[in-house]
């Protein structure tokens, strides 16, 4: 599948207006301004007395915040599906409840469909708000993983979807959460596409060969340092991974993009093992399965900088993806081994399946190198995480305490949620390393998320404000805040507005 703006992902329009043909109704209202689901229904007369039913059934309840909705059937063909705010429930709950609502009404269909959607009567940061995420859930909804053989041929071609939407927004403003909307669900959908391909079909070549394209689309630098450059930094972190892979495959890709208005500087950087066996530590049973999605970082941070070049961003910004493959040969590293990284801090390996630390480190260094304002890592790196706070949350780190307290508020205001954990000081006691500077990861595997981001922040230039994102929440069962599927795509939105927060 080519990863361009143009594929039936992206086959919805919006348009401003009401059409009287088009066969389904959708609403967004406050309690208070229920009048206008009224007016949505006032020429169906059986359906505009079914509607008083339903509003009479709605008692707004103090001690709630959680969106109603309600449904009423027209006597012909479609309905009206209206999702009723009765407070504030925050932006996770708010996009639950809109996927619920609406995901079958703007979702996979083969036949092509208009829809009516209203937010009037909603003010006017309410309604910038539900209409980007409407834009979002219309481009996420439509989303199908890649797939193979004789089931490629059930697959239908999705239908067009044209949305006719009315709000009290001026057309400029409209038109602008419309194009955020869209343009973070199609990287949504990017994430997910990437993280779901097999790894005998995604592997660090032929990633290499979609990023060099996706590059080319957008009119961004791409540049590659493979195995031979590496050694010349001295990249001894990442070459350890990867001297296993008989392919000679592994590397950084590097992709720049520097906005019009740009005055500060961002590194994004993303972990992409498109396998990991575990290497000598080798995985076992069901810990194996799914490690095709050990690239899932990766995807996050290409599709952020894909998001920040398709929104002009004002800043530079620089992407360094390390693509790796985790294998067990004759050439793989060891546990005991001392490698040094390219920053020249020595480090006494303990456990091979610890990989995504060691490539990121070294590729950590490379990100410092421009003095960013900001540098901001996405990783699938620790089961321990998982085990702290399972997957609705992913937890983030950071070396820089005001940061870390924005990633929990910014997380909670965009429905990406994440929860701050503590890193260094003495909890760098358990990682010291009698022969070298710093041991892998520490004895116990108890906390190892916070170990493995103690030991990452060693590797971040001095004095760069730096977060860390350990993606417990790739995999959610049931979806995530706007997204209906297992593979939630989660970080685009997260990131693009915790750079804009903290870079303001």
């Amino acid at each position: 599948m080519n990863l361009s703006l143009q594929e039936e992902w992206n086959n919805v329009e919006f348009k401003p207006g009401r059409n009287r043909d088009a066969a389904y109704d959708l609403a967004v209202v406050d309690f208070g301004s229920r009048q206008s689901l009224t007016d949505l229904v006032s020429d169906r007369p059986a359906a505009k007395a079914q509607l008083a039913d339903e509003l009479k059934k709605l008692k707004k309840d103090e001690d709630t915040k959680e969106p109603k909705t309600i449904r009423i059937s027209y006597e012909g063909k479609g309905g009206l599906t209206a999702l009723i705010l009765m407070g504030d429930p925050g932006a996770y709950f708010a996009q639950d409840a809109l996927r619920k609502a609406f995901c079958g009404v703007v979702g996979v269909e083969d036949q092509s469909r208009e829809i009516n959607l209203s937010l009037r009567g909603l003010r006017d940061v309410n309604a910038k708000t539900y209409l980007s995420w409407i834009s979002s859930l219309a481009i996420i909804a439509r989303f199908r993983s890649e797939v193979y053989g004789k089931k490629s041929a059930d697959l239908k071609k999705l239908g067009a979807v044209t949305i006719h939407y009315q709000t009290s927004l001026n057309k400029r403003v409209a038109e602008e959460c419309i194009s955020e909307g869209r343009i973070l669900g199609v990287c949504n959908n990017q994430v997910k596409y990437l993280a779901d391909l097999p790894s005998n079909v995604l592997n660090p070549r032929t990633y290499l060969t979609k990023v060099q394209a996706l590059a080319k689309q957008l009119k961004a630098e791409c540049n590659f340092i493979d195995r031979k450059q590496l050694t010349k930094r001295g990249a001894g972190a990442f070459l350890a991974v990867i001297q296993g892979d008989l392919n000679e495959s592994g590397g950084i890709a590097h992709l720049r993009f520097k906005g019009k208005k740009a005055k500060k500087k961002v590194s994004i950087v993303g972990k992409g093992l498109c396998f990991d066996t575990g290497g000598y530590n080798v995985k076992v049973g069901d810990y194996m399965y799914n490690m095709h999605r050990d690239m899932t970082g990766s995807a996050v941070a290409l599709s952020l900088f894909r998001a920040m070049v398709e929104m002009d961003a004002p800043y530079e910004v620089n992407c360094y993806l390390a693509l790796a493959e985790n294998l067990i040969s004759h050439e793989a590293y060891r546990p005991n081994d001392v490698v040094v990284a390219s920053n020249g801090v020595s480090i006494e390996v303990v456990d091979t399946d610890a990989e995504g630390r060691m490539v990121l480190s070294d590729t950590l260094v490379m990100a410092s190198e421009p003095k960013p304002d900001l540098i901001i890592d996405f990783a699938t790196l620790t089961g321990a995480v998982v085990r702290s706070i399972d997957t609705r949350r992913c937890g983030s780190f950071s070396n820089d305490p005001k940061l870390g307290r924005l990633s929990n508020e910014v997380g909670e205001r965009c429905g990406e949620r994440v929860w701050n954990f503590p890193i260094g000081d003495d909890y760098n006691e358990s990682i010291k390393s009698d022969i070298a500077d710093v041991r892998q990861c520490a004895n116990s595997n108890s906390a190892d998320h916070i170990y493995a981001s103690t030991f990452l922040s060693k590797f971040v230039g001095k004095g760069i404000p730096w977060i860390h994102i350990d993606l417990a929440a790739d995999t959610n069962k049931g979806g995530l805040g706007l997204v209906p599927t297992d593979t939630t795509g989660f970080g685009v939105r997260f990131g693009l507005e915790l750079i804009q927060s903290f870079l303001k």
